[in-house]
């Protein structure tokens, strides 16, 4: 009997993730991104290639804001938009997940930590990098866990494509950036290399003192979640 007892409930748990699966599909999932332009750009892209090929209800409807604030404002504007679109809901969410993209770069620490708590308490995921965004990109190309300037990055990035066999002047807003990525990177290794620098290298720090991290590869996690069911 126990054991019979302990099945069901794993079956109900299975059974339970797939519908929450399958209505997060059926909804809008947000991005609310720091930057304007760069992130915006990089995640439409995204969604695009995911969506290619899918029947229409397979599709993952994502919306994207690009808002240009620092931290801690990003995620107040967040709770503002979502709950402002909430009131024309009948109290009814109309994003089954909302994610928030934002760098450290030079804000304070303090700042930075509260900003990521502030999210996960709201049921947000934070996809949060430290220091910049372009980390995500340099982790198509090679593994890094030494501390890096963002100053950096660009020489970086420009360096991998080059011993990739691409001359590439890294611009921030570039639109094509997703699909140079792939094509002369590797997503599925830049979301294994993010994951070990997340959860291995820096298991045991506060974001803001985890220099090199980011956590973009949970946007990609979810989007292959999806796949599932």
């Amino acid at each position: 009997m126990p054991n019979d007892n302990l099945h069901k409930r794993r079956n109900d748990e299975r059974q339970r993730r797939k519908t929450d699966i399958k209505n997060q599909r059926k909804g809008t999932w947000l991005i609310v991104t720091e930057g304007e332009k760069t992130e915006p750009n990089y995640f439409e892209e995204a969604i695009k290639d995911f969506n290619n090929g899918l029947n229409e209800d397979e599709k993952i409807k994502l919306d994207i804001m690009g808002q240009g604030m620092n931290t801690l404002s990003l995620v107040k504007s967040a709770e503002e938009f979502v709950y402002e679109v909430d009131k024309y809901r009948n109290k009814t969410p109309i994003y089954s997940k909302v994610f928030v993209a934002f760098d450290k770069d030079s804000f304070d620490d303090t700042l930075f930590d509260e900003a990521i708590k502030f999210c996960e308490n709201q049921g947000w995921i934070p996809l949060w990098s430290n220091e910049a965004f372009e980390l995500w990109f340099m982790l198509h190309f090679n593994y890094n866990d030494a501390a890096l300037s963002r100053n950096l990055y660009k020489e970086k990035i420009e360096e991998y494509f080059k011993t990739s066999g691409l001359k590439y002047k890294y611009k921030k807003n570039d639109k094509d950036i997703y699909s140079l990525l792939k094509q002369y990177g590797s997503l599925e290794k830049a979301i294994e290399r993010a994951r070990k620098l997340h959860l291995e290298e820096h298991k045991n720090d506060k974001p803001s003192e985890s220099n090199c991290c980011t956590t973009v590869y949970k946007f990609f996690e979810d989007l292959d979640e999806t796949k599932k069911y």
